[in-house]
């Protein structure tokens, strides 16, 4: 018989399993929503998500059971992913929302600033033969034709 304890901790373990299937998927979900997946590309994401959850769901009953499928395994599961939907999936997306603006707000910043580095000179470059062709030419050789 197998003592409280190990059951206890193996039930933990999958409840950890849930609570981290809720994350990826909450992470799924927001790249989802920023994204806008036609109807073509939803089932290619939707493969993706499962072929990135399943190990990791693997891994986690490695760890809880020796991957031994069993009633109380499921129950940790949905009961994980419920409590996280509960409690936590409301701050978790808007982390993973407002992770997203700064990231994308500092690329645009690394972005614009390469621009502006890189267009300084063309812009200078521009502005001095404009300079130049706006001067008038002094040693204009005049022509002389001959009648």
């Amino acid at each position: 018989m197998v003592p409280l304890s190990t059951q206890l901790y193996s039930f933990g373990i999958v409840l950890l399993a849930g609570v981290s299937l809720g994350v990826f998927f909450d992470l799924f979900r927001v790249i989802r929503g920023l994204l806008r997946p036609g109807f073509f590309s939803t089932p290619l994401l939707d493969l993706l998500f499962w072929a990135l959850v399943t190990p990791v769901l693997i891994l986690y009953l490695l760890l809880a059971n020796w991957g031994e499928l069993r009633g109380y395994v499921v129950i940790g599961l949905v009961l994980g992913f419920f409590f996280y939907k509960l409690l936590l999936s409301g701050i978790v997306t808007g982390i993973l929302l407002w992770l997203f603006n700064l990231i994308m707000t500092v690329l645009s910043f690394i972005l614009t600033l390469f621009l502006r580095l890189v267009s300084a000179p063309l812009v200078l470059l521009a502005d001095l033969k404009l300079s130049w062709a706006r001067t008038p030419l002094r040693f204009r050789p005049k022509l002389r034709w001959k009648k």
